[in-house]
């Protein structure tokens, strides 16, 4: 392995114990000793990679975002090219077992928790969020004019969308015995089957994503 590999794989092991230490611990009394306890190193050898604790949660923050969207791409190059099917591995990217679980979707809370007072976080998180909301606006119209629909604001149906997926991460995480993965797809798909029946309608309810490959 050369030496940038090496030093890129440090930074990664110590960013995944980040995370892990923010879903332990929480945001705020997490010290970089935590850090370097749950990576298995010395607290000088996490300094050595990041010189304070602001740029290792930065740096922590980049990777999710980063790790979503690479998430979220491949599952949509898996998917059909009809703006319903993209819709549907959507749902199935967002509700994946690998991002949607416990751990993460701490993690996720607790920076948004942060981002009125920390401009970095806030200026990922909200780019993220346009970014998503550009593209989900898209996939709408793109639906829309497929099925032939008239009268529906694609930008409107979209926030909802996103909103939903939001809504739904926090019922996960608060109350897991009432929202589950399951339940949170059937939620969103539900939602859509109101305002495009002839690809969200009950045959997709009783088959989500049938057309696709599961990513959860």
């Amino acid at each position: 392995m050369s030496r940038e590999l090496a030093k890129e794989a440090r930074r990664r092991q110590l960013i995944e114990a980040t995370i892990d230490g923010i879903a332990r611990k929480g945001f705020t009394d997490l010290k970089i000793a935590d850090v370097a306890a749950e990576a298995g190193l010395s607290v000088g050898i996490v300094n050595f990679y990041f010189k304070s604790k602001d740029a290792l949660l930065i740096a922590t923050l980049k990777h999710l975002v980063e790790d979503y969207e690479q998430h979220v791409a491949q599952t949509l190059a898996r998917a059909g090219k009809s703006a319903a099917t993209q819709i549907d591995a959507m749902i199935e990217a967002d509700f994946a077992r690998n991002h949607a679980n416990r751990k993460y979707v701490t993690v996720w809370y607790a920076f948004w928790g942060e981002t009125r007072w920390r401009p970095e976080f806030s200026k990922l998180c909200a780019d993220l969020s346009t970014s998503f909301q550009q593209s989900m606006t898209r996939s709408i119209e793109r639906l829309i004019e497929e099925g032939g629909y008239q009268g529906i604001d694609a930008g409107l149906v979209a926030r909802g969308f996103n909103a939903m997926i939001d809504g739904l991460w926090l019922d996960m995480l608060i109350n897991p015995k009432q929202t589950d993965r399951d339940t949170a797809k059937a939620s969103v798909r539900t939602y859509l089957a109101a305002l495009f029946p002839k690809e969200f309608g009950q045959q997709r309810q009783q088959h989500p994503g049938q057309s696709e490959p599961s990513a959860a």
